[in-house]
């Protein structure tokens, strides 16, 4: 976030420590921040600086400066004294006896589980940007929620919209528990209407455990010790990988076929004919899914970068990933 402090904030009476504390953000990685040195305010408060503040100042500014110039921040933010906070403006407008609290305010990142889902957008980074996303959790600047399922999330979000403070400082992420492309359940559609004013994204996918390439599921498999379970799983998986891209897309990863029976029978989510064409053999394979625990796979290190890139989910999630990390900035 780049933090523009107006002139107005330095002229006295100048809350000095607050606005230390504000440039200081800079030199914390937390935030970049711009100000006009060449202005009369600006220059009185400066000068009248011991000269390692000043020298720190001058840091703050310039790594600032440099940072915007190779990644621009997502958010800009001004500062005043002039007028009351509005958070619906742009650049974002605060007024100084309000920008500590929200400046130091986490980034939260709210995920249906926040250990396997953690996982599979970690997986879907780069090494570089894994780096930085672990630092910037590590450091308190942004913080992973756990949402606890589709009905809590849509809860969650609906009282954090109606707060622009916090509005502005939460991410989302959540499956389209879709069982055919372009169907999303009713509950995705709820967490997706309730989240239009929060920075959001709906898998294309039906759940993260879609996204696993086919090594990883050969891994899962190969890595048994039990033949006969070894060669249970391999069959599930040959089974799967015959399958068309959006059948596997669709696909009750964790508790297959079977798992969607039920659901099928209670509501008006239906698969249609999508698997009308999966011979029988093959559905008496994949009735009984690749387990709950399928998607801690992410974590195991078998999912790798270069397997990731050969899938289109790659290319999916490049923007989303892109756009968290500019808002973590």
């Amino acid at each position: 976030m780049k933090v523009v402090l107006r002139p107005d904030v330095f002229a006295p009476p100048v809350q000095n420590a607050l606005l230390v504390t504000l440039i200081s953000h800079a030199i914390d990685d937390r935030h970049r921040v711009e100000f006009d040195e060449s202005h009369p305010h600006v220059e009185a408060w400066v000068s009248q600086q011991a000269e390692g503040l000043r020298e720190e100042i001058r840091v703050a500014l310039e790594v600032s400066a440099q940072a915007e110039v190779l990644e621009p921040s997502h958010t800009v933010v001004e500062v005043t004294c002039a007028s009351a906070s509005d958070f619906e403006d742009s650049p974002i407008r605060l007024h100084l006896n309000d920008a500590r609290q929200f400046l130091e305010r986490p980034l939260v990142v709210l995920l249906e589980d926040q250990v396997s889902d953690r996982g599979f957008l970690a997986r879907m980074m780069t090494d570089e940007e894994r780096r930085f996303f672990d630092r910037r959790a590590a450091l308190g600047f942004i913080r992973i929620d756990h949402g606890g399922g589709l009905g809590s999330m849509t809860r969650r979000v609906t009282q954090d919209a109606a707060s622009p403070a916090t509005r502005h400082r939460l991410w989302l992420m959540f499956d389209s528990d879709a069982m055919q492309p372009g169907q999303p359940s009713r509950d995705a559609e709820r967490l997706r209407i309730a989240s239009a004013r929060v920075a959001h994204y709906q898998l294309g996918r039906r759940y993260m455990e879609s996204y696993l390439p086919r090594p990883a599921l050969m891994a899962w498999a190969a890595n048994q010790a039990n033949r006969r379970v070894r060669e249970e799983r391999l069959a599930k998986v040959r089974a799967f990988v015959d399958l068309s891209e959006d059948q596997r897309h669709y696909y009750n990863m964790k508790e297959g076929f079977a798992g969607d029976v039920a659901r099928i029978a209670n509501s008006a989510d239906s698969p249609g004919t999508l698997y009308d064409d999966v011979p029988d053999d093959s559905r008496r394979t994949l009735d009984a899914g690749f387990g709950s625990d399928i998607g801690d796979l992410y974590q195991q290190g078998v999912v790798t970068e270069a397997d990731l890139r050969r899938d289109t989910g790659w290319d999916e999630l490049r923007p989303v990933v892109l756009d968290l990390i500019a808002r973590m900035r």
